[in-house]
Formats: structure tokens, sequence, C-alpha cells
């Protein structure tokens, strides 16, 4: 509503100032009628006294006729143009033309008829001015549309000055005309506007831009980068692309660009110069390892040569070569072929002479002569998927096979490459099948995906593990797949393996740690054990050592590496103890502690006697149970299964064997005790 609301007090702006340009206009034009007039009559009047003094009547008659008539013409013409210019709020009353009355009649009659005329033209005015403002909004449109603005600018001011200048816009039609325009070139104004602004706006991005392009060149020159080459064309490239600036700015930038620039290009000509000499520098220096190199030759034209200690200053040498930079570019390709003819004249003398490098040579020489019948062979291969694998390797193959001599190794190369590119060839023309074969091979790794993961989700074991490996084999064993899938299908099948593991470790972790506690508890029984060893009575520290035997039993897996170790340190403190029990006899003072005790001495000698028999069911009952432990400790290293397993049955028979003479020794030595107690309390009453 507010635009409506400027848009129509601009338009009364514009009519108004056609009004008072109008008024101006109005009172010359009746000036200019009046001047009109008085010339007018007075061409007549000269008229009618010529034609007066003509003799004949009816010409006079007949000329006057004609100057009347074209008397009326030329003020009708010239009333019409100038009220054509005149605008349309002139009314009839102020351009009334007061013609001489003191005339002839006929000049009178000739008056009255331009007025009758006039008022004619004035309807014919109203549709023309009308006309001549639509005209000039039209054009406004279709100038509006161009992109030019410039252009466009000074076409709507020369229309503006044109509607300045026109009549006066009385009629409805007109006014709208005029407001229309003023619309449009409002509506121009505001995107022109609009465009300076951006186009601003982009010069000053600009401007920002070349500056960070001059301070990015001001930096390599700053660090004397002087190599920087192409990054320098790179910033020539940008500089150039950047072309609309403010223009005060764009004079100064140039002329700083320009000075780095050639301060660069000033620098590159002296390290032109300097690499130049460095490159003659180095044909020197390659030159003189050339001439070493011939005179490590003229030392291997022998038989009894050293070529382990040649080739060793000959390999310095290689080493040396390759550190010394470029040489003279004119002179590159005749030193490296000098290079090259002078490493195959010194292996052409070691073959010659070398025995152990003949025989590696003929090696090298043996393979690569099979990689090509191998290669060969990949024509006749009916899988095209396989053979295309099998390509890949032998390319793999070839260039770890040791070299040969250079002519030798380009005419094996050749013949090698000769093979490969036949099978290719054959490869090309027959891509559907190789297409078909690889899908195929595709469906087989997809098969393998799902099955492992079926086998990650269900297992985690050594069982699954094993699964896992047989999977891996499997795929190993299937050809190639679709190249764009390759890497996807891989991808799948290895994250599934690596989320197996991962699973895998994290259970294995636990009972890693459960192992590590193990082994600290036994560690501990052991050091307890070892204290037992020095006990001031054997008798006693079996006892002991049987207590601790049993909790050492009943303690799990120790870490597999170790096993071994913690069994061993337990069976040798175990040996100790009841080796200490088995060789005290009766020296500890049995039969000074029966004395003692009131005992006679037939009495002694029998409890004595059957306490050796104890002593030695006890002993049998150690190893028994020693015996016991061990068959159980070696069964816990099985792995569980459903199907059967005779070691491990075999080790159950043990046990059961074991414990059922452990039972009958525990009875027996029950019953000694019980009669060495009978004994001694027989003794004592």
């Amino acid at each position: 509503m507010a635009n409506l609301k400027s848009t129509v007090a601009k338009s009364k702006s514009v009519i108004l100032d056609f009004a008072l340009i109008t008024n101006y206009r109005k009172g010359r034009l009746v000036n200019d009628l009046e001047r009109y007039k008085h010339m007018e009559n007075e061409k007549i009047s000269g008229k009618i006294t010529e034609l007066q003094n003509e003799s004949d009547s009816s010409k006079v008659v007949k000329d006057v006729e004609q100057a009347e008539s074209k008397g009326q013409f030329g003020l009708n013409e010239l009333g019409s143009s100038l009220l054509i210019h005149a605008n349309e709020a002139q009314t009839e009353s102020e351009v009334e033309l007061e013609l001489d009355t003191a005339s002839e009649s006929k000049v009178t009659d000739h008056s009255e008829s331009a007025l009758e005329s006039k008022v004619s033209s004035d309807n014919n005015s109203l549709e023309s001015v009308e006309t001549f403002y639509q005209e000039i909004c039209q054009k406004a449109e279709e100038f509006v549309l161009q992109p030019d603005w410039a252009f466009v600018s000074n076409e709507l001011a020369s229309l503006a000055l044109k509607i300045s200048e026109g009549p006066e816009p009385d009629s409805e039609g007109a006014k709208q005309a005029i407001a229309a325009f003023q619309i449009l070139r409002d509506e121009f104004d505001d995107r022109k506007k609009t465009h300076y602004e951006e186009l601003n706006k982009k010069r000053a991005d600009n401007l920002e831009r070349k500056k960070k392009i001059l301070k990015k060149l001001s930096d390599l020159i700053e660090t004397q980068n002087w190599t920087a080459t192409k990054e320098i064309r790179s910033i020539q490239q940008l500089w150039e692309q950047i072309k609309l600036l403010p223009a005060s700015e764009v004079d100064a930038l140039n002329k700083r660009f320009d000075s780095l620039i050639q301060e660069f290009e000033n620098h590159k000509v002296d390290r032109l110069v300097k690499k130049l000499q460095k490159e003659e520098e180095n044909l020197t220096l390659k030159l003189l390892l050339l001439e070493k190199i011939k005179e490590l030759n003229g030392k291997a034209d022998h038989a009894s040569a050293d070529f382990a200690v040649l080739n060793t200053e000959l390999q310095d040498l290689q080493n040396q070569w390759r550190k010394v930079g470029r040489v003279p570019l004119d002179r590159n390709q005749h030193t490296w072929d000098q290079f090259y003819a002078t490493l195959d004249q010194f292996n052409e003398l070691r073959y010659k002479h070398d025995a152990s490098f003949r025989n590696s040579v003929e090696k090298a020489l043996q393979k690569k002569q099979k990689l090509i019948k191998e290669a060969e062979s990949l024509l006749d291969m009916e899988d095209l998927a396989e053979a295309a694998r099998r390509v890949n390797k032998l390319h793999k193959l070839w260039k770890k096979t040791g070299n040969l001599p250079q002519k030798e190794e380009n005419e094996l190369w050749d013949a090698f490459k000769a093979a490969t590119d036949a099978f290719n060839d054959k490869k090309s023309e027959n891509l559907e099948e190789l297409r078909a074969i690889e899908q195929k091979n595709y469906e087989l790794k997809l098969a393998l995906v799902r099955q492992a993961i079926s086998i990650k989700d269900a297992d985690n074991s050594d069982n699954g593990h094993q699964k896992m490996q047989d999977l891996m084999a499997e795929w190993k064993k299937i050809g190639p797949v679709p190249r764009k899938k390759s890497s996807k299908i891989w991808k799948q099948f290895k994250d599934i393996m690596d989320d197996f593991y991962n699973q895998r470790r994290e259970h294995f972790k636990d009972v890693r740690k459960t192992h590590k506690e193990n082994l600290k508890k036994k560690n501990e029984l052991l050091e307890q054990l070892n204290l037992l060893v020095g006990h001031d009575d054997p008798a006693v520290a079996v006892q002991e050592a049987k207590k601790l035997q049993e909790m050492f039993k009943e303690i799990g897996h120790v870490p597999i590496k170790l096993k071994n170790k913690i069994w061993k340190d337990y069976r040798e403190v175990c040996d100790k103890i009841y080796g200490n029990y088995r060789f005290s006899g009766p020296d500890l003072g049995m039969d000074r502690k029966l004395t003692s005790e009131g005992l006679d001495p037939s009495t002694r000698k029998e409890v004595i006697g059957i306490q050796k028999k104890l002593d030695a069911a006890l002993k049998a009952i150690s190893a028994l149970e020693a015996e016991i432990i061990q068959f159980q400790e070696a069964k816990t290293y099985f792995k569980p299964t459903n199907k059967g397993n005779a070691l491990l049955d075999d080790l159950d028979n043990k046990i059961a064997t074991a414990k059922n003479k452990l039972d009958q020794k525990h009875a027996e030595a029950f019953e000694l005790k019980k009669t060495i107690d009978l004994l001694k309390n027989k003794g004592s009453e």
C-alpha cells in the first residue's frame, strides 16, 4: 500500500510539472498564431491587389479563390501542427485566434473556417496525446529488459525528456501511461542500485582476494623459494582471472605484483645459472665414477678375481652414482648409456669367471623362462577368471626374480610381456564369459559371508576359530569377482572376521586374567612347600605338604607358556619333602620316645616294625596321590569334544586304578595305625 501511495505521489508530481510546462508553451503558441495570422493577411491583401490589376475578371476570381484556399490551408496546417504538440489541457477558448476583421469579408470567412477546423483538430489531438505517451511507455518496457544498464539509463532519460517536452496529458489514459513509465523507471533504478551495490561488493571481495594472492607471493619471495616456478605460474593465472576491482586500487596492486614477479624472475635466472653449473659438476662426477667402474672391469677380467670384494665396490660406486644429481640434458642419455654398458661388461666378466654368480644367473634365467611358459599357457586355460588372477601373480613373481644381464633381461621381458599381452587381448574378446565367471565367484563369496556371520554370532571358541580359518582358505580358492564389487565384498568378509576375533580376544582376555591369578596362587603354595623342605620333623612336613597339595590341585589352569615350569617346580619340592621323610628312618629318636612312654623292648621293636610298614603304606599313598594329581593335571589340557578320545580314556582308567590302590593303602595304613595304638596302650598298662 505504501508503494502504491508513493507511486501515485510521484505520478501527481510529474503531471504537475507537465502542467507548468504546458502553460508556458501555451503562451508561446498564441504568440506564434498571432504572428502567422498577420503575415498571412498581408500576403492575401497583396495578392488581392495584384489580381485586381488583371484584366480578366474570371481569372481574378479564380486566383482569389486559390489564394483564399492557400491561406486557409496554411492556417489549418500550422494550427494543427502546433496543437498536436500542445497539452490536452488547452481548451478551445485558450487557443481561439482573432483574425483581423478590417480585411475583406472573404478573409473573415477564411478565419471562421480555420477556427472550425481547429475545433475538429482538438478532438483528434486528445487521441494523439494519449498515443504519444503510451508509445513512450511501450518503448520503456522494451528498454528495461535489456542487460546494458548504461544504455537503458540513457534511453529512459531520453524518454523522460520527451515526456517533459510533450503535450499536456489531459486524458486519463495519458496520465496512466506517464504513471506506468515512472513505475518502470523507478523499478529499473532500484534494480540498477542493487546491481551496482553487488558490483561494488564483488569489487571489494576481489580486492581482498588479490591482497591474499599478493601476500602469498610476498611470502614466497621473503622465504627465497626461487624454485617455486609452478606456484608462481598458478598465482599469475589466479591474478589474471580477477578482473573487477575498485579503480583506485588497480594501479597500486598491479605495480606491487609486477615488482614481486620481477624480483622472482631475477632470482630464478640466478638459480638457473647455478643449476647449470651444478649439472656440469655432476657430469664431471659421473664421468669420474664411470672411470672407476671401468677400472673394476679391468680387475674383474681375471680367473682369480675376488668378485665378492669387486661386487661390494661396484655397489658402492652405483650408490654414489645415484646420489649424484642431474647432468646437462644434452648429455644425460649418453651418460646413462655408458653407465649401463659398463655394468653389462662387469656382469659379463663376472659370469665368465665367477661360478656362483653364473649359477645364480642361470637359476634366474630358468625361473624367468618358466614364467614365460606359464604366461603362454594362460591362452589355453578354460577358466578365464582364474587365468586373469594368475597373470597378475606372474607379474609379481617376475619382479621378485633376480635380474639378468641387460641384454638377456630385455629379451626375456619382451617375450613375457608378449605372452601376457596376448592373454589380455583374449580376455578383452571374451569379456562376457569372464563377467559370468566373476559373477558366479561373487555369489560363492556371498555365501561364505553368510556362513561367517552365523559362526560369529554362534561360536567364539577354538572350534569357531577353526571354522573361520576354513572359510578363509575356501575364500582364497575362489577366483576373482567383478572389479567394482571386489573391494566391497572383501571388506564385508574381513569386517566379520575382525568382529569374530575381537569378541574372541575379549573372551580369552578374561580367561587369561584367571590363568594369571591361578599362577599367582600356585606360586604362593610353592613358597610354602619350599619352607617345609627344611622342617625339623619330616613326618610333620609331609602332613602339611598333603594339605598344600590338595589346595594346589583345586586351583585351575595357569598360562599355557608356564604350565610345564610350574609343574616341574611343584614336583621337585614335593620330591624333596617326601625324600626327607623316606630317608629319616629310626634315627629321629623313635626308640627313645617309645622308651619314655614306658614300652618294653619287645613292644618297642614290634611297634617300630609296624611303623615301618605304616611308613611304607604312607609313602605309597603319597606316591599314588601325586600320580593321581599328575594324571588329573594332564587331563585338564585336553580340549572338550563330543567325540571319543583314546588318550583321555586311558587317563581316566589310570586315575581309577590309582584311586583303588589308594583306597587299599589307606585301609592298610588305618589298620597299621590301629595296631600301633593297641600295642602302645597295652605296653603302657
